[in-house]
């Protein structure tokens, strides 16, 4: 008898444990839900905003200042370029490079690039060699103020010295659909947009690679520099 009374006792025992760990747990549970703050269905997401990608909204204003542009390029390099430290609110000019009968522009739009570039490159030559320099296939050609600007869309593959020609490059290239680039440490495949036009004795080249442009905003841009 004493055996069944010591039973009935630890069960007894045992259904106020547990009663005990579970009323505890809903204290616990309730204190920690008024510590946080109860945000609403759908109410915290709204409040975190991503930050603008300025990389690829090409609305968003520079957050840079402009460089100084060259001088006096006739001077250093023989020739005076058209050259504008803004091509739009986004584009700025970010440095410059002067070479024998040539400078380079880059424009950007930060501090640091994520892979685009922006290049408007100025050499002096003669009518002959410019003719020869540009793309003839898959172009698409504009007229402005007298002058032909033509523009080619490629997709740039940029290769190592010892690249070795394969046949589905070699088509592309002939179609017109593609280009190569020696000199790159690795194997990389890049779109490429580019405008090309002849004032004055010099080449006049905007060349995008990286980014998705379109063809428009482009042109307004070599406009621009026509104007400038």
């Amino acid at each position: 008898m004493k055996k069944t009374n010591d039973d009935f006792i630890i069960k007894v025992i045992m259904v106020l444990t547990a009663v005990l760990v579970i009323v505890g747990a809903a204290v616990m549970l309730r204190e920690k839900s008024a510590e946080e703050p109860d945000y609403g269905e759908g109410e915290y997401s709204e409040n975190i905003t991503e930050k603008p990608d300025i990389h690829n909204d090409y609305s968003l204003p520079a957050e840079i200042e402009p460089a100084e542009l060259p001088q006096d390029p006739e001077a250093t390099v023989g020739f005076a370029p058209k050259q504008l430290d803004k091509l739009s609110d986004h584009y700025v000019l970010a440095r410059y490079e002067e070479g024998q009968d040539s400078v380079i522009y880059y424009y950007q739009a930060a501090e640091t690039t994520s892979g685009e570039r922006f290049l408007v490159i100025c050499t002096k030559m003669s009518q002959e060699d410019y003719a020869a320099s540009i793309p003839t296939k898959n172009v698409k050609t504009d007229e402005y103020n007298g002058i032909t600007l033509t523009y080619a869309q490629r997709w740039l593959y940029s290769v190592p010295n010892d690249f070795k020609m394969i046949e589905p490059v070699q088509k592309g290239i002939d179609e017109g659909t593609m280009e190569i680039e020696y000199g790159n440490n690795i194997e990389e495949v890049i779109k490429k947009d580019c405008f090309y036009w002849y004032d004055n004795g010099i080449k006049y080249e905007i060349q995008v690679r990286n980014q998705e442009l379109p063809y428009s905003l482009l042109f307004d841009m070599a406009k621009k520099i026509i104007d400038a």
